[in-house]
């Protein structure tokens, strides 16, 4: 993030911290949308996601005066709707059926974007790329998910995960080469001609 955004971020949030809801609708209005997709990856129904977003985002407001700014707003705000989906699977006995209830990584992840139909993203290629995303090492497919699912940065990636910038890098590198070489052996090179 350079850092006009992030000045821009901090006054935001200052003003939040003094009572401006405008504010507070102002810095979040930007990350909506990946939040809104992250609850509906986690969830399965895009309903509740849309619920458990608005919990979470009313949540967040009620809890700015706790926000320390040792992360971004976005890590922020993205660590409190992954845990109110987690709450929420875990009290709804679990529809979404992930592997591991408490790992939201461990879904079968689906594309929920809002907005989009039966068209292109959802051909058979598309399905093809998210069977293989599906099968990879949990490592590698949550730092793959992270980037291009979520769209994080390499920081807001290191962050979440609790690693530096360069084995974030590293990591993503190595999953993009085991992504690669799956589609190969199923495909071969002319694949990526």
């Amino acid at each position: 993030m350079d850092s006009d955004k992030r000045l821009k971020e901090r006054e935001l949030i200052e003003k939040v911290k003094a009572g401006d809801s405008q504010a507070y609708y102002d810095l979040v209005s930007d990350y909506r949308e990946r939040l809104f997709r992250k609850a509906c990856s986690i969830v399965g129904d895009v309903d509740e996601a849309e619920d458990l977003l608005q919990e979470a985002l009313v949540s967040a407001y009620l809890a700015i005066h706790s926000f320390r700014g040792e992360s971004g707003i976005y890590t922020w705000l993205y660590r409190i709707v992954v845990n109110r989906c987690r709450d929420f699977l875990r009290s709804s006995g679990n529809r979404a059926i992930p592997m591991d209830p408490l790992d939201p990584f461990s879904l079968v992840v689906k594309d929920f974007r809002p907005g989009i139909e039966k068209n292109h993203e959802h051909s058979e290629e598309a399905s093809y790329l998210m069977d293989k995303i599906n099968s990879l090492n949990g490592k590698y497919k949550k730092i793959l998910l992270l980037r291009y699912y979520d769209e994080l940065s390499y920081q807001e990636i290191g962050e979440l995960m609790k690693m530096n910038i360069g084995t974030v890098k590293s990591r993503l590198f190595k999953a993009r080469e085991l992504l690669k070489r799956m589609i190969i052996a199923d495909k071969g090179e002319s694949y990526f001609e």
